[in-house]
């Protein structure tokens, strides 16, 4: 497993593969971490209970950019409050800074401005 990289900010993402939101939003998560605005992580907890059928949704091992990991036990998720997949949390600098429900278009230019905004007004 790799680390996630230090980071201003880290978009947290709680996530499965069986999850039919989860799936619509892959494709833009994905672009979003290989390519995101400068100080911003992604970092992906998975419901799944192997890391195999991970990998087998997204045709191979998933990107380093996206940091995925199984949330084993759903400890993570449990940690964050979350009730429902897909769910998001934007933390900066170590703060709670902005929480998303359901799925996103990561990608699309005003999430991009959204992202930068957030992160940079959280000074």
């Amino acid at each position: 497993m790799q680390r996630a990289p230090a980071s201003r900010a880290t978009l947290v993402v709680f996530w499965a593969s069986w999850c039919a939101p989860c799936r619509e939003e892959t494709p833009q998560l994905r672009a979003l971490a290989k390519a995101p605005p400068e100080g911003l992580a992604v970092v992906v907890f998975s419901h799944d209970e192997a890391m195999k059928t991970v990998e087998d949704f997204l045709g191979g091992p998933a990107e380093a950019a996206l940091h995925l990991r199984l949330d084993e036990g759903e400890a993570a998720a449990r940690a964050f409050g979350v009730d429902k997949l897909p769910t998001s949390f934007l933390v900066v600098e170590g703060r709670l800074v902005a929480r998303f429900q359901g799925p996103r278009e990561w990608d699309s230019r005003a999430m991009r401005r959204l992202l930068e905004k957030l992160t940079a007004s959280a000074d």
